[in-house]
């Protein structure tokens, strides 16, 4: 909106959607150039203020706080310049298409009254005289012509009246709809410049920061909360604020920062819904030169994140987690981990379970160059609350998994053979389909693990009921739905976890053993319940006194529990 001055008398307002157009879009340019470099100066500033902050010392808590005062300050630039593209767009969006000078429509409004109040003189005159020559007809009919004309010359006066009142109209909702733009920006501004100058007086003499100054916990606190308000719409994630934080790396992130990713994560552990889990996982990932999609690191921060924090809800809740909260991390841990992706799937919540279904891609053994474009699906299956139950669930469907990749692959002669399962360790998650080793060396028959029958093939796949008895872990599953995709399955642990491990612990320690730490007992299940099944041998032939009770296996000290 513009107001000029025509000698000492204020002119009307201009609207030119052209130029405000190009002003809006050369501030936008300048404010992202200043922001871009804001951000990396930030991230740079942040990842050596956390690789300082375990230091020690006076001197360099009071460099930490100035360093921190410094994030402060370009966090705030930041989110003020994001301020100032949106109300850029805003303003381009309202000034709509057509150039308005109100001068010039008030001096055609103006004339277009004269016009009317004219018009309307005449036919109250011609009318009168209409009655006059009533008797004179030439006369009389000439009246009523000249009625008629200035008739119709008012209606149009009127009508070019009213459309230039709607055009005065317009221009009050421009000017009402784009007054309170930027005004937030400027008065940060001018907040930002206080401080900044605060910071100059504090860097000439050293660093003087003993404590945060009263200013940047007041600016951090604001900072919180834009944050936190620009993070949800209407109930739901926003797209601009996932986009942000997945470019962001933990290392990245100022304190504030930090403490809005925490609320994040809350609101993807409880409280997402497809279609916030879809935003994630869209963002998470970047397309390669060869054109295949690649995870940024932060998606696996982010996976790391909701899995440390769903560990340690679920060994703080007084009561069982609910299956709904652990299949959503499970399916977040797989569509996040997806290494074969070529175009991003949607995450879709059907009878009670989640779905996660993608597009993947194969290169052709006879071509190379040319991938084979197919599809996976993957369905999270109810976690049992009986860790046994839950345990004995897996190994029926690792059972079944394995069925149908031999099915698949083998003659019926050559089903019964020994299988070799090896375990890989990937972030979060374990796989089971990508080191399965075959050899037809003879035939022989194994009980799986639980099954209480001989399988149809040798199945050697180490269990895991043991070690979720004993320390209560629960198993949560991500089931392939074709013989490509992988096994999955996390485990998790209960509000008694913590206490059985601190137990056996001592009892390994007894026998001269390593302890099992939390982190293994959820990561190498396996070799946890291999170690728990040494133990019970041990235990037979040495049973383990405590309180004055004797424990002979391992079944006996869970009882004890």
């Amino acid at each position: 909106m513009q107001r000029k001055r025509r000698g000492k008398k204020l002119m009307g307002r201009i609207v030119n959607p052209t130029l405000m157009r190009m002003g809006m879009n050369a501030i936008k340019k300048n404010v992202d150039s200043y922001g871009s470099n804001y951000r990396k100066a930030k991230s740079t500033l942040a990842r050596y203020s956390n690789e300082a902050i375990s230091a020690k010392g006076e001197a360099v808590d009071a460099m930490i706080n100035q360093v921190l005062c410094y994030e402060s300050v370009m966090d705030m630039f930041i989110v003020v310049a994001e301020s100032m593209i949106k109300d850029c767009d805003e303003m381009s969006m309202r000034v709509g298409d057509e150039y308005l000078n109100e001068d010039s429509i008030l001096e055609m409004l103006k004339v277009q009254k004269e016009i009317r109040q004219r018009c309307s003189e005449r036919i109250d005159d011609y009318r009168h005289k209409q009655t006059q020559f009533a008797t004179l007809t030439p006369l009389a009919e000439h009246c009523r012509m000249q009625v008629n004309l200035n008739s119709a010359a008012k209606e149009r006066a009127d009508i070019a009246i009213t459309a230039l009142n709607n055009k005065i109209k317009k221009i009050d909702e421009i000017e009402n709809n784009t007054n309170n733009l930027f005004l937030e920006s400027k008065s940060a501004l001018a907040e930002l410049n206080k401080c900044i100058s605060d910071l100059e007086k504090s860097g000439k003499g050293g660093f003087t920061y003993d404590t945060m100054p009263a200013w940047a916990v007041a600016m951090n606190s604001d900072l919180l909360d834009k944050y936190t308000k620009s993070m949800l719409s209407k109930g739901r994630l926003n797209e601009d604020f996932v986009k942000k934080f997945s470019n962001l790396t933990i290392a990245e992130m100022t304190p504030v920062e930090k403490a809005v990713y925490n609320k994040y994560t809350d609101f993807l552990l409880f409280d997402a819904k497809p279609e916030d889990m879809n935003k994630v996982v869209k963002h998470y990932y970047k397309r390669t030169i060869d054109g295949v999609l690649e995870q940024k690191k932060s998606a696996y921060e982010l996976v790391d994140s909701l899995n440390l924090k769903i560990n340690k809800h679920c060994m703080n809740s007084p009561k069982d987690v609910g299956s709904r909260i652990l299949e959503r991390c499970t399916i977040l841990s797989v569509a996040l981990t997806r290494s074969d992706a070529y175009k991003i799937g949607d995450i879709t919540l059907e009878d009670g379970h989640y779905h996660y279904k993608y597009t993947k891609y194969r290169y052709s053994e006879s071509n190379n160059a040319k991938p084979i474009i197919s599809y996976e699906e993957y369905t999270t299956d109810e976690v049992s609350s009986t860790p046994t139950l839950g345990a004995d669930n897996l190994s029926k469907h690792k059972v079944e998994y394995l069925k149908k990749l031999l099915r698949k692959d083998l003659k019926e002669e050559l089903i019964k053979t020994t299988l070799d399962v090896g375990y890989g360790l990937a972030e979060p998650e374990f796989k089971v389909g990508g080191k399965v080793m075959m050899g037809v060396l003879k035939t022989y028959l194994e009980y799986g693990e639980s099954s209480g029958s001989a399988e149809e093939f040798g199945i050697d796949s180490r269990g895991i009921s043991t070690v979720s008895n004993s320390f209560k872990l629960r198993t949560s599953m991500a089931i392939p739905k074709t013989k490509e995709g992988e096994l999955i399955y996390n485990m998790y642990p209960t509000n008694e976890t913590a206490d059985r491990i601190d137990f056996y612990n001592e009892v390994f320690k007894h026998y001269g053993k390593d302890p099992i730490k939390l982190g293994d007992a959820l990561n190498y299940p396996e070799d946890a319940n291999d170690k728990l099944d040494k133990l019970d041998k041990k235990l037979d032939k040495k049973p383990y006194k405590y309180n004055g009770n004797v424990f002979n296996s391992v079944d006996n000290i869970n009882c004890a529990f």
